[in-house]
């Protein structure tokens, strides 16, 4: 029940059980007052009786409505009707009427009768105050108690940086909606704090990898160096030594260029911004296949395609995945033999793409390096900024790339989220 028509609900049976009570406590007194006032049907009967020996005696009798009056002591009716006493000289009769105000009680009555009048004013204003009261505790044990517990405990979990927790209260107010909404930032924190620690994670990777990396080519310079100040001092450096040797120095100085614009360009990659569309995955299956197909024929080797897309809308970001599998086609056209083979399925939510061919595979030295992001370069002085930038581009796309080898050479698994 949403809060404000409980906490409506609520106040209305507070209203209800304070009129109840109430006019309950107010009847009671009611009640109370009128039976310490007299009844004004009633009356007093005074005899006063004067005995033969002088002495007068005065009987006072309560009267109503109705009596008999021979039923009183001392009394018998004669002559019409005219109650006279017996071995009485003489006898005076009066009778006086009641008054029903307050000051015909007497004190403790009246007291009693002031105090019950003062209940009845004080009564309501009392309950009402004990009923705001039990209506707050009460809205504030039910609806607000359990789930401002549960914010403090979480918002003191994320003040000591602790995001692994959970948020539980499944109740349908606006309480359950807040820690609903509260847990979904909790969450959404949690994953951009992964994200940052693999994004630092990454980085300290790739500063390791680059230092490792820059270690030969810097080494081979050093000692060129060395040995080209060895030689000029020693004067026995050749002419055709010192060419080969500033070849040397060349090709080292290359590499190191090659090195620092693979790391650019994997700056520039981090920096890509993932932009999904709606596309169709069988439309969009034909019109990779058509592109990838003209590269392979540009180097004479066989594309085989296989996979059926159903008639459905995926969410991709065509260019990012245009420029992966562009990576690991070129890096594939570059080993394969005669045959490539590029298989697609849709699993649920999540595209599926493999690439194999029948090269020689990946060498050890590249499956054994897939926690850095700049690869090792190979004998032919490449960097594996392709297979480096494509992985990259998959976590970006909520996915991974996968190297592996099997019987008939390398094989690249390729899952995108969609």
């Amino acid at each position: 029940m949403p809060l404000r028509r409980f906490l409506i609900l609520t106040i209305c049976l507070s209203i209800g059980m304070v009129v109840l009570a109430s006019a309950l406590i107010i009847g009671c007194c009611i009640a109370f007052r009128c039976w310490l006032l007299p009844d004004p049907d009633a009356a007093y009967l005074t005899i006063e009786e004067t005995h033969t020996d002088g002495t007068v005696v005065r009987s006072n009798y309560l009267l109503e409505f109705g009596d008999d009056l021979s039923s009183l002591p001392f009394i018998k009716m004669e002559y019409d009707g005219v109650p006279v006493t017996e071995d009485i000289k003489q006898a005076r009769y009066s009778i006086e009427k009641f008054e029903t105000g307050m000051d015909s009680l007497s004190p403790k009555r009246k007291l009693a009768y002031q105090i019950s009048g003062i209940i009845m004013f004080t009564a309501p204003t009392f309950f009402a105050f004990v009923a705001i009261l039990l209506c707050c505790m009460y809205f504030y044990r039910r609806k607000l108690k359990v789930p401002i517990s549960v914010l403090a405990d979480a918002t003191k979990q994320i003040a000591s940086q602790n995001l692994d927790f959970e948020i539980v209260y499944s109740c349908g107010d606006e309480m359950g909606e807040l820690c609903r909404s509260f847990e979904n930032m909790r969450a959404i924190l949690c994953e951009n704090n992964k994200t940052m620690w693999n994004m630092l994670e990454e980085r300290r990777l790739m500063q390791a990898s680059v230092a490792h990396d820059l270690r030969n080519p810097i080494a081979i310079i050093e000692g060129y160096t060395e040995y080209l100040e060895e030689g000029f001092k020693s004067g026995e450096m050749s002419r055709e030594k010192t060419i080969r040797i500033a070849h040397n120095l060349g090709a080292a100085a290359k590499r190191l260029e090659q090195y620092t614009e693979s790391v650019r360009v994997l700056n520039q990659t981090e920096e890509t911004q993932l932009e999904r569309k709606a596309v169709n995955a069988r439309k969009l299956l034909e019109d990779i296949s058509e592109d990838l197909s003209i590269l392979s024929e540009q180097k004479g080797i066989t594309l085989q395609i296989k996979g059926h897309m159903p008639q459905e809308e995926i969410q991709v970001d065509p260019a990012l995945l245009y420029r992966v599998l562009e990576n690991i086609l070129n890096n594939a056209l570059r080993y394969a033999k005669r045959e490539i083979q590029l298989a697609f399925t849709l699993e649920g939510r999540i595209l599926m793409i493999t690439i194999t061919d029948d090269g020689k595979g990946f060498p050890m030295e590249i499956l054994n390096e897939t926690g850095k992001k700049l690869l090792a370069a190979d004998k032919d002085g490449h960097m594996g900024i392709g297979l480096s930038v494509s992985r990259l581009l998959c976590q970006k796309h909520g996915g991974k790339l996968e190297l592996s080898n099997t019987f008939g050479g390398a094989c690249v698994k390729i899952s995108l989220s969609v």
